[in-house]
């Protein structure tokens, strides 16, 4: 019996037994990390609103959160390759983009912002774009907004502070994009600022595949009590009211 025990020990320890079961699998979660106060990269972290969203919504689902940075056009085709299990940033429910892929509840009201070098006085709001050189980001509803006004030229980048380069460098004349992003770039760089009002209503929402009920169904659960706690008022004004305070 004491040879079986050893023998038995000693086999334990060539195949690993006496190591922990592995936990539940994580969630993997595509951002675009370079759209500050939403998802950015800090210290070799993902930082931002959504980023603290999307890890609170794993604690209650009892899942660990792997967030990866890809650009924001290669986000979809990464959720339906199954590179990643769910995407969050900045991502505006759309009846266009319901026929690829599900989405969460809404967790962010939005719309978009005309922004403008800090010298302009002629543009105003988005009724002075008409001739005008727009910029905004390729796969956005900011994108489609700046089709629609007129412009003389619609330039699309991949970054939108690509576009805000070119708008600080007079090679465009305006951005058209979400309000807080703009707003808080204009709030920390002197050179830019916004105008009008915002001038479409739009809702974020955290993106599933298509099909993928369970998942999202635990995702809305998760935004569901992130919500009545409080927590998510809390990280807007962490994030977005009260930057920094």
């Amino acid at each position: 019996m004491r040879n079986l025990l050893l023998a038995a020990a000693f086999a334990c320890a060539l195949t690993g037994c006496s190591q922990k079961p592995a936990g539940p699998p994580a969630i993997r979660v595509g951002t675009e990390a370079s759209y500050v106060p939403f998802e950015f990269q800090e210290g070799g972290e993902i930082k931002g609103f959504d980023a603290d969203l999307i890890r609170a919504v794993g604690r209650e689902i009892g899942r660990p959160v792997e967030l990866s940075n890809s650009e924001f056009q290669g986000l979809v085709p990464g959720l339906k390759t199954n590179r990643y299990d769910a995407v969050i940033s900045c991502v505006t429910i759309t009846e266009e983009r319901k026929k690829e892929v599900d989405f969460s509840d809404p967790y962010y009201d939005a719309g978009q912002i005309v922004a403008v070098r800090a010298d302009e006085s002629a543009i105003k709001s988005k009724d002075d774009l008409k001739g005008k050189r727009i910029g905004a980001q390729s796969n956005t509803t900011g994108l489609e907004q700046a089709k629609t006004l007129g412009g003389s030229i619609v330039k699309e980048y991949e970054d939108v502070n690509m576009a805000f380069q070119d708008l600080a460098n007079n090679q465009i004349d305006a951005v058209i994009n979400d309000e807080p992003v703009s707003r808080r770039l204009a709030a920390v760089k002197p050179g830019f600022k916004v105008v009008g009002e915002v001038f479409t209503k739009e809702q974020y929402g955290i993106v599933v595949k298509k099909g993928d009920a369970a998942l999202q169904a635990e995702i809305n659960k998760a935004l569901k009590k992130i919500r009545e706690s409080g927590e998510l008022q809390k990280l807007k004004e962490k994030w977005i009211t009260n930057p920094g305070k």
